[in-house]
């Protein structure tokens, strides 16, 4: 409850800068790098609370949704890559015989297909946000 009523209040400080009033994805983005930062600070990380502050400033100087989505749409192409080289190999090594790789390759497949799907569920979400 502590940590959603926080939330809540950082992405409404967040909303509430006038420059980012046409840029609803980047607040979104900046309220989840705050909670990062939080989690951070609740566990002592000083060095990933400092990376994450870092984070958050350029993103509040620098973020506009259309970049932001310009940038998920690219992380979507390149993970679209890698699992095509990754099912091409999982081929070739079928073809030599070698299941042993087969397996190892199926299992790294798996974690980029999950990976993939959670950068089209954050496209989608942030092009909800945009469309406000």
């Amino acid at each position: 409850m502590k940590s959603s009523v926080w939330c809540l209040s950082a992405v409404l400080s967040v909303m509430a800068l006038p420059a980012w009033a046409d840029n609803p994805a980047c607040q979104y983005r900046a309220a989840e790098i705050q909670n990062q930062i939080d989690y951070a600070r609740q566990h002592g990380n000083e060095h990933r609370e400092r990376g994450l502050q870092r984070a958050l400033a350029n993103v509040q100087m620098h973020c506009r949704d259309a970049d932001l989505l310009r940038d998920v749409q690219e992380d979507i192409r390149e993970q679209e890559e890698e699992i095509q080289d990754r099912l091409d190999e999982i081929a070739e090594k079928r073809s030599e015989g070698r299941q042993d790789k087969v397996q190892r390759l199926e299992k790294k497949l798996e974690r980029d297909r999950a990976k993939l799907e959670q950068l089209q569920d954050e496209l989608k979400e942030l092009q909800a946000l945009s469309a406000k």
